[in-house]
């Protein structure tokens, strides 16, 4: 199981003293800077952190050629010349294929034991040996490894300018040891890492039809998407990367071609074992020529590098070189590609649209300064920070703070609602101004005042077949909601914040102070308490915050409990004003992390994330020097999101996610603990190649689904799942009439007795689930109640009985209004010609609207009918999505009518469309639940 790194703390960007930096004082200005002339006397000083990445840069440029890439001389004639056929395998080839792909996840002794077993019994069979079946799949994909020398300590690697160095420049240790093989000593490598070619994997994406059409995808998009720029000059609705204005803005211009391969490049750190020091670091290659619905399943995801640990390497240009080195020679040459659904072969060259990486690993990947420098803006957008009188750290501080004198800081206020621009004319400005530094002190003053330390190894790729830097680097939603957000606040609301009493503050006035003692537990309690409400599409639900937020809390257990159970939970404990401030930062965020969304939306997420901002230093730290750490740069991050959006698309197409899903996918195959880096790459190599050859051989993927299962496509990705009743059964005297005027109300008295009394008799055949498009699957009370499932999953979010009416009709759709319900079972019924399948269901009461209002449309409580149930009928198209509600008593919801039970408030969940674009099966899960036999 792997753990998100942790890694050693960085060394801060510290301000350099007054009287140190009196000569530099002059030229260093609050962005946009204006720099000065250089005066002519200067010389140039020699900076190691910048001119060691620069060197790295400039051997990009140089005319980068495959011949000089380390590939093989086959694999270079197969880029420049493909093979123009689908590959074929001979029945004993296949079957030898079929039992490698069976043992993914096992040890090479099971495919040897279970080849001998065949062989007994089929002695005339040509089972291929272990080796041989390898090198076939190896032979058929043409997907390599570049292996590479590595510093012992993972300072650096011997690649590029750095390939014929003896020993570390930054360790000083020896790159070889001495080895004595037949009386003579052999310099061996300590230590190697393994990089993925990026040119064989994209041409094995075309060598099958179905895999050809899918890389289309980007292509059949485009010209819908152009048309409606040029009829009204923006797109309203963003739901894919492809919808960013970058994107296609480029394509506008001409920059990307239809033969261009556009990839997003993320890299992440990893710790393969929790209790051992395995810190380890991983990049891919995600394809956006891909529909978003396979783009990051893992079979599309293409392996980029496994770079060992423990330790945090010290240059990480030169472990990205020969990956990067590849792919600047591909963007230069272009490689040939043989379309299998076309029939042609074309020239290609590898686009570059975003590259991402956590927020610890960015400074590496970008060049910019990390988070605490005084521009640590990652999206470069010239807001400066501010820092506490004589510190070195910088805080993301908008309101100036009262009697506050620090020089260099003393901007007045800014507005978080506007956010700056990444300009790439003006970073190629500024990159050029800090490469000219006449002396470290000078170097570290134009650090400071520009906010980049280092060019980024992605400036030597072409800039015709790159985003420019830094609009290249977008932000990563995933840790900034998912783990920083939640950080923040959890330290603030129970009091483990620094106080800074040296300047003024005391504890006794943070009124915010709520979750702890007693409350923090019964908080814990009813978090823990929740879980069995929560679908199990709802992925891990958060165990109890008192008991295990220190214990290794995961990222969808802080997004469950922060964006989801919390605002309910907190009213009443968190004081009002700071409640309804929550609120705001948890309505936007639920906005930003749709995969789809409206430009009335991203204004709406816009104005609540900048209010938040705002209100949260008015709240909080009240102009007060003592309180600036409480604004880290995250803070300032949310601001950009709703802008980013329109700008490079869909968020949770570009976080880190997919990258977060092939580490735990690629860690959990791990078979060697004494040397799992080693066995962490074979794993990625297998991967690379099994992926290459399941898309150029599309019957070797085994289905899933069996004939004798019950499965029914109800158009627009719903699907009607299993089990089912063996025939249709007579319905209870409330279902019957419920039943009856719903058809009635569609086709009148006289035909909807004629269908339901007379043809169906008032019987029915129930179906347990229905798939929804986005993934999810909703179940039934039929099933879950007496199967006593552990998760509840039949609670649905649906459009109310006139939206429903009017899509059984075919009635487009005005205006979204939702409502909820549970499921009781799902039913088909033949109505005018026209088979509509359809769901029973009990509503639950309308919302608390003072509530609602006041929690800017959060916290949606209700209360189920304690005297029976309020059923109706719906249509199985108008339910939205699966949904969770939570009884919580503490809630304030008057009884309307019939609904006098328990208080419940509807979840949804967060980004539930990841389910959708990662491919996250729960079919398995249900299947387990929803087949044991039913005790009533």
């Amino acid at each position: 199981m792997l753990l998100g790194v942790e890694d050693e703390p960085e060394e801060p960007e510290r301000a350099p003293s007054p009287s140190a930096l009196l000569p530099e004082l002059l030229e260093v200005e609050p962005v946009p800077l204006v720099i000065p002339a250089a005066a002519p006397t200067m010389s140039r000083a020699a900076i190691p952190q910048f001119d060691h990445a620069q060197t790295f840069v400039d051997a990009l440029r140089a005319n980068p050629r495959l011949e000089d890439s380390d590939l093989d001389v086959d694999i270079i004639h197969q880029l420049r010349n493909p093979i123009t056929r689908c590959p074929t395998l001979t029945p004993d080839e296949r079957l030898s294929v079929r039992l490698y792909l069976a043992d993914s996840q096992g040890a090479d002794q099971i495919y040897t034991d279970t080849r001998k077993a065949i062989l007994e019994r089929h002695p005339e069979d040509e089972v291929l040996s272990l080796h041989l079946v390898k090198k076939k799949v190896a032979d058929l994909t043409g997907v390599c490894s570049l292996t590479h020398d590595m510093c012992p300590k993972s300072c650096m690697a011997y690649t590029g300018p750095w390939a014929t160095l003896d020993k570390c420049n930054f360790c000083e240790e020896s790159r070889y040891e001495g080895v004595i093989e037949q009386r003579r000593t052999i310099r061996k490598p300590r230590r190697q890492f393994d990089t993925y070619a990026l040119g064989p994997q994209i041409q094995a994406r075309y060598r099958s039809s179905d895999g050809a059409q899918d890389m289309r995808y980007r292509q059949s998009q485009m010209s819908k998407i152009l048309e409606e720029l040029r009829q009204s000059g923006e797109l309203d609705h963003i739901g894919d990367i492809i919808d960013g204005s970058d994107f296609w803005d480029a394509c506008q211009r001409g920059q990307i071609s239809e033969d261009d391969t556009c990839v997003l490049f993320s890299m992440d750190g990893a710790q393969l074992y929790e209790h051992k020091a395995s810190n380890c670091w991983i990049y891919i290659w995600i394809l956006v020529d891909v529909a978003p619905g396979k783009r990051y399943k893992k079979r599309y995801i293409l392996p980029g590098a496994i770079i060992p640990g423990p330790t945090k390497p010290k240059h990480f240009e030169s472990f990205l070189f020969p990956g990067f080195h590849h792919v600047a020679a591909l963007q230069k040459e272009g490689f040939s590609i043989w379309d299998a659904y076309r029939d042609i072969v074309f020239v290609s060259r590898p686009w570059v649209f975003a590259a991402g990486a956590d927020a610890i690993g960015a400074p590496d990947v970008t060049g910019l300064v990390s988070h605490h420098g005084k521009l640590g803006c990652r999206h470069w957008c010239g807001r400066p920070g501010r820092r506490k009188p004589g510190g070195s750290h910088y805080y993301s501080v908008c309101l100036k703070p009262e009697g506050y004198c620090e020089q260099g800081c003393e901007d007045d206020d800014h507005d978080p609602s506007v956010v700056g621009e990444a300009l790439p004319e003006l970073y190629q400005e500024k990159l050029s101004y800090v490469r000219n530094a006449t002396s470290m002190t000078n170097y570290e003053a134009r650090r400071l005042g520009t906010g980049i330390s280092k060019p980024s190894l992605f400036s030597g790729l072409s800039p015709s077949h790159t985003l420019p830097i830094p609009r290249l680097f977008p932000g990563d939603i995933m840790h900034l909601f998912g783990l920083n957000i939640p950080d923040l606040f959890y330290r603030l609301w129970h009091g483990t914040f620094d106080c800074d009493v040296k300047n003024g503050d005391s504890r006794a006035l943070w009124d915010w102070v709520c979750l702890t003692g007693e409350v923090w537990a019964q908080h814990g309690e009813s978090i823990a308490t929740a879980r069995c409400f929560l679908p199990e599409s709802f992925h891990r639900p958060p165990r109890n915050p008192a008991e295990k937020i220190s214990s290794g809390y995961k990222c969808w257990e802080f997004l469950n409990w922060f964006y989801g159970l919390a605002p309910a939970f907190l009213y009443g404990r968190l004081p009002e004003k700071y409640w309804q401030h929550y609120c705001k930062l948890v309505a936007g965020v639920r906005i930003v992390f749709q995969r789809e969304s409206s430009g009335t939306q991203r204004e709406r997420a816009h104005i609540l994330l900048s209010d938040f901002a705002y209100d949260y230093e008015v709240l909080y730290v009240q102009r007060k020097i003592s309180r600036m750490h409480f604004v880290p740069q995250c803070m300032h991050g949310i601001t950009h999101t709703a802008t980013e959006t329109c700008r490079i698309g869909s968020l949770i197409c570009t976080c880190q996610f997919a990258m977060e899903r092939i580490i735990g996918d690629l860690g959990a195959e791990i078979r060697q603990p004494s040397n799992p880096y080693a066995n962490l790459s074979q794993r990625a190599l297998r991967r690379a190649r099994v992926n290459a050859l399941k898309t150029m051989l599309p019957d070797l993927e085994s289905s899933a689904a069996s004939a004798q299962v019950p499965i029914i496509d109800l158009g627009n990705d719903y699907t009607l799942l299993h089990p089912r009743e063996p025939g249709a059964r007579p319905v209870s005297d409330e279902e019957d009439l419920v039943i009856f005027r719903f058809i009635e109300a569609l086709v009148g008295m006289a035909e909807a007795r004629q269908t339901w009394v007379i043809t169906m008799e008032s019987c029915v055949q129930r179906w347990a689930r229905v798939r929804l498009p986005n993934g999810q699957v909703c179940r039934s009370a039929w099933k879950e109640v007496p199967n006593k499932v552990s998760r509840i999953s039949r609670n649905v979010k649906y459009r109310p009985s006139s939206s429903s009416m009017n899509l059984l009709l075919g009635v487009p759709e005005s205006a979204e209004v939702f409502e909820y319900a549970e499921v009781q079972y799902y039913f088909r019924c033949k109505i005018s010609g026209t088979v509509h399948t359809l769901a029973l269901v009990s509503r639950y009461g309308p919302p608390n609207n003072t509530l609602l209002g006041l929690s800017s449309g959060v916290v949606w409580a209700c209360r189920a009918s304690d005297s029976g149930r309020q059923l109706s009928v719906i249509n199985v198209r108008s339910i939205v999505a699966c949904v969770a509600m939570v009884p919580c008593d503490t809630l304030p919801c008057p009884a309307v009518g019939h609904w006098d039970g328990k208080v419940y408030f509807a979840m949804d969940k967060l980004g539930v469309d990841i389910d959708e674009i990662l491919g996250t099966d729960v079919t398995a899960v249900d299947m387990i639940e929803d087949m044991l036999p039913s005790t009533s």
